[in-house]
């Protein structure tokens, strides 16, 4: 197969080209996959057996600490027509598997709004005290057991239940025993999440919790917001693909152009026996395609590869990478060599046989 062997004739800088193509296609999977963590904590924390989320006035940026009087906060909560409960929850972090966890104070009788009957797989839920609940994929990232002794905040506290992954905090902890190992003079809470008597309560306790001068979101609009307020790690992850695309282009462009100008004489002579100006365009793309499909291979590759070497060294991150974001890969790759091999492609569509037969 000609395209093959001319490609093959200079095999360091084909798999240089190859390996840029490479680079590029991973670049675009990994980085992108990357924003699948970001959807992953914003279903957390949305996923609650509630409506509304309410915070402070500066709204959904106060994500730690007990900016709210719990007491206070839910009595006037319930005190609005159309609520059936207020669920107070004071979030801080504590070190687990090596990195900062966003913990979940709730109080015990308010699990069930957290989790599912079956969402405890190990254990139990929160009595009280000094227990701690962690999901499966902290369980696994740190090999932390049921029953297991953990000294944190200057106190023990004993991990009583292992939960699914998808639970709204990867560590819940009593809110009382949050609040107590913090030294608050008076129960606090983060942000409280608010059950409606039906759907079409939802809009009106809104209203009526925000003239209370106090944000209100339902989850879908804090999910919306969260991912705003996340949007500018899309920004650099476009920037960056952007750029390895166009080195991309460059590379296939400057490959390609050097086999053409390598084989102006070549190009001479089946010119002089009797090759169209469309099959040597054919040839040339040929050629580039060739190397954009082996691109493409090596990128799905060190995909993979990247993908266990992260999972390996921060196994709580999340990369999603559906199969359709293969195939948008494969086709951004085959576009941006097409753009690279389609002038050099045509200037040796139009080089002249004579001439070209004179070249040296």
């Amino acid at each position: 197969m000609l395209p093959l062997a001319n490609i093959l004739t200079r095999k360091i800088r084909t798999a240089i080209s190859v390996l840029a193509v490479g680079v590029g296609v991973a670049l675009f999977l990994v980085l992108v996959g990357l924003t699948g963590m970001l959807h992953e904590i914003a279903d957390r924390t949305t996923n609650v057996d509630a409506d509304i989320m309410v915070m402070p006035a500066a709204g959904p940026a106060i994500l730690l600490g007990g900016g709210l009087p719990a007491d206070k906060t839910e009595a006037r909560l319930r005190a609005i027509s159309g609520i059936r409960e207020a669920i107070p929850v004071l979030c801080w972090t504590l070190n687990l598997a090596g990195r900062d966890q966003n913990v979940f104070a709730v109080r015990p009788e308010d699990w069930h709004f957290f989790a599912k009957p079956d969402a405890i797989i190990e254990g139990q839920p929160l009595a009280g005290g000094y227990e701690m609940i962690i999901d499966t994929r902290l369980q696994q990232a740190g090999g932390y057991t049921l029953g297991q002794k953990i000294e944190r905040l200057n106190h023990t506290f004993t991990i009583v239940g292992i939960a699914r992954e998808g639970v709204a905090g990867r560590v819940f902890v009593p809110l009382d025993t949050l609040n107590e190992c913090l030294q608050q003079d008076s129960r606090r809470a983060t942000f409280f999440y608010v059950k409606a008597d039906g759907p079409a309560d939802v809009k009106p306790v809104c209203d009526a919790i925000s003239a209370m001068k106090l944000s209100a979101f339902t989850l879908n609009e804090y999910y919306a917001r969260l991912s705003n307020l996340l949007g500018d790690m899309h920004l650099v992850i476009g920037g960056v693909v952007t750029v390895a695309g166009f080195v991309c282009f460059l590379v296939i462009l400057l490959t390609v152009y050097t086999m053409v100008i390598e084989r102006t004489r070549e190009i001479g002579i089946l010119k002089g026996i009797g090759a169209s100006r469309s099959q040597i365009f054919g040839l040339v793309l040929a050629e580039a395609g060739l190397i954009a499909a082996g691109g493409i291979v090596v990128g799905f590759l060190l995909t993979w590869a990247s993908r266990e070497v992260i999972l390996g060294f921060l196994p709580l991150w999340t990369i999603e990478i559906p199969p359709v974001r293969f195939a948008y890969a494969a086709a951004l790759a085959a576009i941006g060599t097409f753009l690279g091999a389609l002038h050099p492609a045509l200037r040796a569509a139009r080089q002249d046989p004579v001439e070209s037969l004179r070249y040296e």
